[in-house]
């Protein structure tokens, strides 16, 4: 069983995220996208539903202050360009990881990093494609499968960090 449930896939994700750098491209980062969404905690749709208004929109396009009050401009999921103005504004609930956009970087060793969409191609042990740079969590999905999005992919992948840390750095 997984943290996620007893499909042998999750548990394969889980314990077994190995082969998943082995998938094509496109498929791992559909699985990504698509496995292991966000979901709320069930206990809080009574708190939530009917007693806090939610705009979806597929895109924030800009976020002003008017007059004290938050102002979005939003493109709608029907593409329509609109104007939102609330008390208080919670946007994106995650991120898109991309590296050109990590500036804690620097310039000259992103542009030395091979990537795939935007995230790290990483290999045995999280290492990067420049020797001593590993990424795990988030930035490690798209090469070792969503699980590592979670605080229960810790437990896939530090023992494999540790083990490549140690051979490789002694």
């Amino acid at each position: 069983e997984s943290p996620f449930g007893r499909a042998w896939s999750l548990w394969a994700l889980s314990y077994h995220a190995d082969p998943y750098r082995f998938l094509p491209d496109p498929v791992r980062h559909h699985l990504v996208r698509r496995v292991l969404g966000p979901l709320g905690a069930w206990w809080l749709r009574d708190r939530f539903e009917g007693k806090v208004q939610v705009e979806e929109v597929q895109r924030v396009v800009s976020a002003e202050v008017s007059d004290g009050a938050p102002v979005l401009k939003v493109l709608t999921h029907g593409g329509r360009a609109e104007q939102l103005t609330a008390d208080h504004v919670i946007a994106a609930t995650g991120y898109r990881v991309d590296l050109a956009a990590m500036d804690f970087l620097g310039p000259g060793l992103r542009t030395r990093l091979a990537t795939t969409r935007g995230t790290p191609r990483l290999g045995p042990g999280y290492v990067s494609s420049l020797p001593g740079l590993y990424f795990t969590g988030l930035p490690a999905a798209s090469s070792y499968g969503p699980v590592m999005r979670f605080v229960c992919g810790t437990e896939f992948a530090s023992p494999r960090l540790a083990k490549h840390l140690a051979s490789a750095h002694g």
